[in-house]
């Protein structure tokens, strides 16, 4: 008889943790960097170095999180001071990087919000699935956000449909000046 009142009790507790594992991802909103994403729980920020091919020093920032499936980044890396050689060539540079990683099964150019993008998705020896997608914003910032997952679970859709880069103050007001569009 105990071993009955136990079964759905178990079963309720382990819904109760599924529902709250669920429940800790939440939309995070970096105005700074004009973007938002969902992570799961608020993701830690440090300070990134990187260096173009031109050999340009440039600073950016990297967000990370991490739940029970797997890791979630997002890079921001701020090109408005370089070339436009090098800012043509910015979402080739970080794709190589992903590419680097392991076999690629998907690598298409695609357009997340009307910027031009690169979707890659790499298989890596470890066993772990990274999505990726590299983009760089009408504003001249490069955006990369990856995810690393086990491959037999589900792709994290909940990180990478939620990606979206925010439009600046000046940016709203030349569209709104330029084609009378209101936001």
């Amino acid at each position: 008889m105990r071993l009955v009142r136990l079964v759905p009790a178990t079963l309720a507790l382990s819904f109760a943790t599924a529902a709250l594992a669920q429940a800790e991802w939440a939309e995070f909103v970096d105005r700074d960097d004009h973007f938002t994403v969902n992570f799961p729980g608020d993701p830690k920020v440090s300070d990134v170095q990187i260096k173009t091919a031109k050999g340009t020093a440039l600073t950016g920032h990297y967000y990370s999180a991490e739940d029970r499936r797997g890791q979630y980044f997002m890079t921001v890396v701020d090109f408005r001071k370089t070339s436009a050689d090098e800012q043509a060539n910015a979402i080739k540079e970080a794709s190589d990087a992903i590419r680097a990683k392991g076999k690629v099964t998907y690598d298409e150019p695609g357009r997340l919000d009307g910027h031009l993008s690169q979707r890659i998705t790499v298989e890596t020896p470890d066993g772990k699935r990274h999505l990726a997608e590299i983009l760089m914003s009408n504003e001249k910032r490069l955006y990369i956000s990856e995810s690393a997952t086990p491959m037999n679970t589900p792709p994290p859709a909940q990180f990478q449909a939620s990606i979206q880069v925010l439009r600046s103050e000046e940016h709203t007001s030349e569209l709104q000046s330029r084609f009378g569009i209101s936001y």
